[in-house]
């Protein structure tokens, strides 16, 4: 046991970020009997307060922290960060009344960048590597919908000093309880940065290829353009990752596959749902960060930096 061990186990939780995912696992967490609170600002947290949320039909009203009003509020034993990448840095510095020496952070945001940005605020031995994959989550008509919770993955992350590791271990131990208690799937990868990597890949293909197509998870699955299009985008993350240190190969691709092969054929990706709604995308996180990459060790992202354009295009035409 490390000399900063954790000192106690999980019972309040503070998610940021109500859409389809923090919302999904808010009342996952609140079933299960934690102290489940949702934490946003201004006329936000006013609404959430008043109105709650609906999920799977079903209406839910939690507590509401605002961290910037007059009332300090109390620390909490885990912050899920489930904001959009466009309010990441914002969140960050929101959460920060919330964060103890104790409390451990975790965050559900697709790419590669949250727990940096995090662990750059906060100590990086609180900040656990994490990633969901699995999950079919959409809002209809003012309501989040689920049919798929999936899994999370989380771990230490290797290249902290060997004390913060240790540290981060009981960490992962602690919150793998809180996930068991709440009825959450996940696992502990041997290597949890392999992991977020792979997730990485899948957004960039799956998301944005479903995206510009407009192609369920039903068209992404048999051969077809839409497939070839997915993998051409994949292939330039497998490219970029191998420059970065990581070797993606053959069987991460195929365990896309079985992952695809399990959602509904009518299930649509968040990137998908974003041009749909008429909403910002995170192509910045996704096809930016590979093209960034790419110039950075000389490596031609074509596919990706198609996608870039074309999505930033869309951006700059959407309402002010």
């Amino acid at each position: 046991m490390s000399d900063r061990a954790v000192r106690r186990e999980i019972s309040s939780v503070a998610i940021v970020g109500a859409g389809a995912m923090g919302a999904m696992y808010a009342v996952h967490v609140a079933e299960a009997g934690f102290d489940v609170s949702l934490v946003a600002t201004g006329e936000r947290a006013r609404r959430l307060a008043r109105d709650g949320i609906r999920v799977n039909g079903r209406h839910w009203t939690f507590p509401v922290t605002d961290p910037t009003s007059s009332t300090q509020p109390a620390p909490v034993d885990l912050v899920l960060v489930a904001v959009k990448a466009a309010q990441l840095a914002e969140a960050v510095e929101l959460i920060a009344p919330l964060v103890d020496r104790d409390t451990t952070i975790i965050s559900s945001l697709n790419g590669l960048d949250s727990e940096e940005a995090l662990a750059a605020r906060y100590d990086p031995a609180q900040v656990l590597l994490s990633m969901a994959a699995g999950m079919e989550t959409q809002r209809v008509d003012g309501q989040v919908q689920f049919r798929r919770v999936g899994r999370f993955s989380i771990g230490v992350d290797q290249r902290l000093p060997a004390t913060a590791q240790a540290e981060q271990a009981e960490r992962v131990a602690a919150l793998g309880r809180a996930l068991d208690r709440a009825h959450l799937a996940w696992q502990q990868p041997d290597d949890i940065l392999h992991a977020l990597w792979w997730k990485f890949m899948v957004n960039v293909g799956a998301n944005q290829a479903s995206a510009l197509m407009h192609a369920t998870y039903g068209v992404l699955k048999p051969p077809g353009p839409a497939r070839d299009f997915m993998r051409a985008l994949m292939d330039e993350v497998v490219a970029v990752g191998r420059a970065e240190g990581v070797e993606l190969t053959e069987a991460d691709l195929a365990q896309w596959d079985a992952v695809l092969a399990g959602q509904p054929d009518d299930g649509r990706t968040s990137t998908f749902q974003d041009v749909e709604a008429g909403r910002p995308t995170e192509v910045e996180i996704f096809a930016g960060r590979v093209v960034g990459l790419g110039a950075k060790h000389g490596i031609p992202t074509p596919f990706n930096q198609t996608v870039l354009w074309v999505l930033r295009d869309y951006a700059a035409r959407l309402p002010a």
